[in-house]
Parts: structure tokens; sequence; C-alpha cells
């Protein structure tokens, strides 16, 4: 091996699942589960958190899903509230790594969530360009997992050999396309990646 691709939300970023549904719940959404479930809100909003669509977009498309008079600050809020802390310790392990392996970053991700993230890096006296060689955004790019393109677009892009890169997804349907390209793809448990880490490298 001498490639690790790592996911952003839920393996290098914490989610606050709790918090999260409490949000989705104020504005009138069940839990993100529930969210899922039913394809009138899926739509949008899995457009709009891959970063897919514009938020003036979302906000006609998932209206009718919220309850009365909430303001479109507060749909936006309720994406928003699941996004949670980069821990330290998890950015100076994924270093570590860089001296070994290229590493590089794979997200579906929308604008407000990539300013997050570069906040929680701040916070931690650090930049994602400490710990990645690239990082390969959705919003960006204007494709996202588990399309099998976005996966090649960075082989393209990086000249990287899939069976020679590990990528690290908590995401099931990412894990399964990967996999179906050659790469060595581990599902990891949310906000758990050390323990996958430890156990590979």
């Amino acid at each position: 091996m001498n490639a690790i691709i790592f996911d952003l939300v839920g393996v290098v970023m914490n989610l606050n699942i709790e918090r999260d549904t409490a949000a989705l719940h104020s504005v009138g959404l069940p839990d993100y589960v529930g969210c899922l479930a039913n394809e009138g809100i899926r739509k949008p909003m899995e457009a709009y958190l891959n970063g897919l669509i514009p938020e003036n977009e979302f906000l006609v498309g998932i209206r009718p899903f919220c309850r009365e008079k909430v303001t479109d600050s507060e749909i936006l809020w309720s994406m928003d509230a699941v996004l949670d802390d980069i821990p330290r310790e998890r950015i100076e392990k994924i270093i570590r790594l860089k001296e070994k392996y290229r590493i590089f970053l794979l997200s579906n991700l929308y604008d407000t969530a990539w300013e997050h993230t570069l906040r929680e890096f701040a916070r931690a006296g650090y930049s994602p360009s400490d710990c990645f060689e690239r990082v390969f955004l959705s919003q960006k790019l204007g494709m996202a997992k588990p399309d099998p393109r976005i996966f090649l677009h960075v082989v393209e892009e990086t000249g990287i050999e899939p069976s020679e890169t590990f990528f690290f997804d908590d995401t099931k349907a990412n894990v399964e396309s990967a996999n179906a390209l050659g790469f060595r793809s581990v599902l990891v448990p949310m906000n758990r990646v050390e323990e996958v880490l430890a156990e590979i490298f």
C-alpha cells in the first residue's frame, strides 16, 4: 500500500447525531434516517449536502416537508447541526501517516460544511494541506460518491493505483463502489477511525 484516501464527515470530522436529530425535529423533519426514507426529502437533501444544488433550490425542495413559518436560516442550520469537531490527535495521526503514504481527502460536501472544516483545522492549529496532498470535494467536481466517476477522477488526477490504496469511509454504498474499482476499502464506524487505523497501521 502506498496511498490512503479519507472521507471527511464521520471519519476525519466527528458527527453529532443527537444535535442533528434535535435540529431536524425543530424544523419539522424526521431524524436523518427518516429523511432518507422519504423520497421527497431525500432528493433535495442529498443533492444539497453533496454540494450539487444551491441553497435556494434546496430550500424550495425541502420547505413543503417543514413546519409552517420556519425560516430559511433555521432550515439551513438543521443541515449544519450534525457537523462537530476534528480532534487534534486525529489530525496528528494523519500527519504521521503522511510521512509514509500519499494521503488524500475525498468528500461529499457543501460549502458551509467545508467552511466549518477549515475552522476546525485552524482551531487545532493546522490546515487541510498539513494532512492531505490533494483535496477532492463533490461540490467542486459536480459529482459525488458513490458515483464511480469521482473515484476514477481521483485516480486520473493523482496517478494512484486502486489496488495499492486504502479508502476509509463511513458509508456502505461508498465503500462498495470503491471496492468494485479495486480499492482496499474499509467501512469505518462513525467517529471511530482511530480504532480502524490502529488495526491496520
